[in-house]
């Protein structure tokens, strides 16, 4: 990736959030006017889970069900970066409650074609909204086949090795948006430790069993 490319991708996510601000919005999970994620939509998340992976505590802010699922999709596939801000403040919250305030979020780097198709990289934009510190310490090393299309053996093969860290100080967390399996956290987690840093867990915004058809799962990890 280019060295312009992050900063055309800040600027477009600078744009979309202006454009909310300027034009009519509606609530991608009832179709509400006024906000992008209305308060009784947001009550409707489900209270947030922990849900191990392989010994990476992992923290989820709701079940890839219901709302929930159709807010993330409106994000991830719809283009409604505007809904980083309400979503933010979500895994803010949890962050907190996890007892992780003082670490560095360290967000899910996207695939190349996931982030041309999209122009945004979603870990990062909810990592930003989180109101903590923000690094990328993670970068996308060669290409992954689509996820959506593998069983757990599979993600776990095809993700091994697809992450690239950097050297960083200080407890880490990594952020994504949906898990699946937790093949992808385990691959950040394991180039981030080969770094020397120190991963504490994550936080993603849904977790998903396996019984979800995978047509339905926007990019899962």
């Amino acid at each position: 990736m280019s060295s312009t490319a992050p900063r055309r991708e800040r600027w477009r996510e600078h744009l979309a959030d202006a454009l909310d601000l300027i034009l009519p919005v509606w609530c991608a999970g009832c179709d509400a006017p006024g906000r992008p994620l209305c308060a009784t939509c947001a009550s409707e998340f489900p209270r947030p889970r922990r849900c191990d992976t392989d010994g990476l505590e992992v923290w989820s802010v709701a079940r890839y069900e219901g709302v929930a699922a159709r807010v993330i999709r409106a994000l991830k596939e719809d283009g409604r970066t505007g809904l980083g801000r309400p979503l933010g403040r979500l895994m803010a919250g949890l962050v907190r409650e996890a007892g992780w305030g003082d670490a560095v979020l360290v967000p899910v780097p996207p695939s190349r074609p996931a982030l041309r198709r999209r122009g945004y990289a979603v870990p990062e934009l909810l990592a930003r909204r989180c109101d903590a510190r923000v690094a990328r310490w993670l970068r996308a090393r060669g290409s992954v086949a689509d996820q959506r299309l593998l069983g757990r053996a599979e993600r776990q093969r095809n993700v091994a090795g697809a992450f690239v860290a950097r050297p960083g100080t200080g407890p880490v967390v990594i952020v994504d948006d949906v898990m699946t399996t937790g093949a992808t956290l385990r691959a950040a987690q394991n180039a981030l430790g080969g770094a020397g840093l120190w991963v504490v867990g994550a936080i993603v915004l849904a977790d998903t069993p396996l019984r979800v058809a995978a047509e339905d799962i926007p990019g899962g990890s």
